[in-house]
């Protein structure tokens, strides 16, 4: 008798365990949970639709995509609602790391392209220059530096430069003109790399205004991508917010090569495509 009774009295707590097991979370840890898991599964998905993600950050979104599959399994199968709401924020932020790390990635190459390329124009120019001296490719580079911060208005001391830069042009009629805008680092890429275009499209006004014919004349922007003196100081800063001007002959295709880390233009079609381009950054 007293087995039965035991046996009974086990039953009984066994069943009363297993209901305590199954009984379902509150609804406010079940709304937290599915919030957390929501927000991180969102992050995720963004991500994945960033091309520069799959592209240069694979990893890091695979990582970001196992810690949300770990929220959750953490919340479904055990309905641990710290470890759930830990996992997903981990997992949104590793989406966030991928993002920023395939942004910066795609930033370099881009520039590493853009340098190649313009190695690539300077060696031609270079080459024909040592082939055939003669004025037609023979090249030259002028500096209009010390734009005040923030303007493209040209500095009063490069306008003895561009007068000198004008007589050489209308002296040597088929020569081309290449303007590459450039900034100190202060203020963001983006907003550099228009102020760089507006300075070189302030340089080709002052030459076009002088007569020089537009059609010879070609713009590209470095922004802060190419620093051409220190930026740590205030004189590297006031050299880097300058356009820089080289001169070559038609052989070298100073116009029909303008290509860089920026927008380049030259009169005609191509400078309008190219103005509304900056008008709308």
């Amino acid at each position: 008798m007293k087995h039965i009774i035991r046996s009974a009295t086990g039953a009984l707590v066994a069943g009363m365990f297993v209901a305590g097991c199954s009984t379902s979370p509150p609804a406010s840890e079940t709304a937290a949970a599915q919030a957390a898991i929501s927000n991180a599964g969102q992050a995720v998905d963004h991500a994945a639709t960033d091309p520069h993600v799959a592209r240069y950050a694979p990893g890091e979104l695979e990582r970001a995509n196992d810690l949300l599959r770990k929220a959750r399994t953490a919340w479904n199968d055990k309905h641990d609602l710290p470890a759930t709401k830990h996992l997903a924020y981990l997992a949104q932020q590793r989406a966030a790391t991928a993002q920023e790390l395939a942004n910066q990635r795609a930033a370099e190459e881009a520039l590493t392209v853009a340098a190649a390329e313009r190695d690539q124009v300077m060696s031609v120019a270079a080459t024909q220059r040592t082939s055939k001296p003669s004025a037609s490719t023979e090249q030259g580079q002028q500096s209009f530096a010390g734009f005040a911060t923030g303007t493209a208005k040209v500095p009063t001391n490069a306008m003895p430069k561009i007068d000198e830069l004008v007589t050489t042009l209308k002296n040597n009629p088929e020569q081309q003109v290449m303007i590459e805008g450039h900034t100190d680092n202060v203020g963001s890429p983006d907003y550099n790399d228009s102020l760089a275009m507006k300075r070189a499209e302030a340089v080709r006004k002052a030459l076009v205004s002088r007569g020089i014919d537009p059609s010879r004349i070609a713009l590209r922007s470095y922004g802060e991508a190419k620093p051409l003196a220190n930026n740590d100081t205030g004189l590297g800063r006031w050299e880097n917010r300058s356009a820089q001007v080289m001169v070559g002959g038609t052989d070298a295709g100073m116009v029909g090569s303008s290509q860089g880390a920026g927008a380049a233009t030259s009169s005609g079609q191509s400078e309008q495509s190219g103005q509304k381009k900056q008008d709308g950054q």
